[in-house]
């Protein structure tokens, strides 16, 4: 039998039967980079996986792009439709004049989800992402079946760090957006994006994708932007990491929700150790059903109710 068969069985629900394939974890090659129009601009988003299998958008950070999940893509494609755009102002995507505020950006992945003919949606959000899947999630429950937010920014007047709002103070944001060109700049700059092993050059390189206004608009935003105590209705959990320098760990304690660590991870688990990662995304089914037998017998989630926990 082949592989791609078993991968076809597990889907129909004989995953009992068939022994499942381990989650691979690196960066996928075989993902195709499409755009279509959404609100007037161009946008570029990546896709790999079967069409007729259940969508699964990521949503990446502040200053990054669709390639942040590839490594993800590897390892949910067989069974899910990957699509990671990159947000307006980000990555390949155009850079019109618009409102890049966290709202706006909501507002714009409700088009984008249209303009895709996705009704429903698991949404993963990282980051800046994080804060837009959560609120789209809270405006539109209906259209989401499960939310994952890794490393989110919830509040932004504590969690930032000190040295992410240092970069952006109006003068040497502006002498940085200048000299960005140059890659030990982009890499000082990035320094703190990881813990585990250094960020890639072709990720450190997205630092030169945002215009001006996305950039500095979008921060703004975050800065401003306080999701904490909100909790959505659907199956939810927040993946955070012991050694994040861009953000406060502390952003999910401030959500009602399922929450998981990684240790020895910085602020992009999904790049730094993508077996980790991967596993925990794949075990969200089984946290999802120990939720509702917890929901269902009156009890309250609790810190080690779940192993990684």
């Amino acid at each position: 039998m082949s592989h791609a068969r078993v991968v076809e069985d597990r889907v129909f629900g004989l995953e009992k039967a068939i022994p499942g394939q381990g989650l691979l974890s690196h960066p996928s090659a075989a993902f195709d980079l499409f755009s279509c129009s959404v609100q007037g601009a161009e946008v570029a988003y990546a896709q790999q996986g079967t069409v007729n299998h259940p969508p699964l958008v990521f949503l990446h950070g502040w200053g990054a792009s669709h390639k942040y999940w590839l490594h993800t893509f590897s390892g949910f494609a067989p069974r899910w439709r990957c699509v990671a755009p990159d947000l307006p102002g980000f990555g390949q995507s155009a850079k019109p004049e618009r409102d890049y505020s966290v709202e706006g950006l909501t507002k714009w992945l409700e088009a984008f989800l249209d303009r895709l003919g996705f009704p429903r949606v698991t949404l993963v959000g990282h980051s800046m992402g994080g804060a837009v899947a959560l609120l789209f999630a809270l405006a539109n429950p209906a259209r989401v079946e499960k939310l994952i937010l890794v490393n989110p920014l919830v509040r932004g007047s504590d969690g930032l760090s000190s040295r992410a709002r240092a970069l952006m103070t109006p003068g040497l944001r502006n002498l940085l957006f200048f000299l960005r060109k140059i890659p030990r700049l982009r890499r000082w700059i990035s320094r703190d994006f990881t813990s585990a092993s250094p960020l890639q050059d072709a990720l450190v390189d997205d630092i030169l994708a945002p215009s001006y206004r996305a950039m500095v608009d979008s921060f703004r935003s975050l800065s401003k932007t306080d999701l904490s105590g909100h909790g959505a209705s659907m199956p939810t959990c927040a993946i955070g990491t012991d050694q994040d320098h861009v953000l406060d760990p502390g952003q999910i304690d401030l959500l009602p929700c399922a929450k998981v660590r990684i240790q020895n991870a910085g602020h992009i688990p999904m790049v730094e150790t993508p077996g980790e990662f991967n596993r925990l995304l794949d075990q969200f089914r089984e946290m999802q059903k120990m939720m509702k037998k917890v929901a269902a017998g009156g009890g309250k989630m609790r810190p080690g109710m779940f192993p990684m926990m």
